[in-house]
C-alpha cells in the first residue's frame, strides 16, 4: 500500500512538467518534458511493482541505478550551491520508493528459497 501511495505521488509530481512544460528551477521546456517523462516512468514502475510484487527484482536495477546516480549528483549540486534544499528534498520520494521496491524484492527472494523446488528431485528410471 505504501508503494502505491509513492507511485501516485511520483506521478502527480511528474504531471506539471508534462502538461505545462515548466520544470523546477526554470528549466527549458524540453528539459522539463524529459524530467516529467522520467518521473512518470518511475511512477509507472512503482505502480507496477505495487500491483504485481513479482516484478520488484526486475525493476530494482534500473530504479536503484537511477536513484544512486541522482543521489550522488544531488549531493554534489547541494554542496556547490546549484540546487536549493527544498528542490533536492523532492528526491526523497524516489529514494523511499526504491527502498520499498528493494524490500519487496528481498521478501520475494526469501519466499522463493523457502518454497520446495518442484521438478528438481531425481527419480530412478
Amino acid at each position: 500500500m505504501a508503494l502505491l501511495a509513492v507511485g501516485v505521488a511520483q506521478a502527480a509530481y511528474a504531471w506539471p512538467a508534462l502538461v505545462g512544460g515548466s520544470g523546477a528551477m526554470s528549466a527549458p521546456v524540453h528539459m522539463a518534458h524529459e524530467s516529467g517523462a522520467w518521473n512518470l516512468g518511475i511512477a509507472a514502475a512503482f505502480l507496477a511493482v505495487a500491483a504485481a510484487p513479482r516484478l520488484a527484482a526486475g525493476a530494482l536495477p534500473v530504479l536503484g541505478t537511477f536513484a544512486a546516480a541522482l543521489a550522488v549528483l544531488t549531493v554534489a549540486d547541494l554542496r556547490a550551491g546549484h540546487v536549493p534544499t527544498d528542490r533536492a528534498a523532492t528526491h526523497l520520494l524516489l529514494l523511499a520508493g526504491v527502498a520499498l521496491v528493494g524490500a519487496i524484492a528481498w521478501r520475494g527472494r526469501r519466499r522463493r528459497r523457502a518454497l520446495p523446488a518442484v521438478g528438481r528431485e531425481r527419480v530412478p528410471a
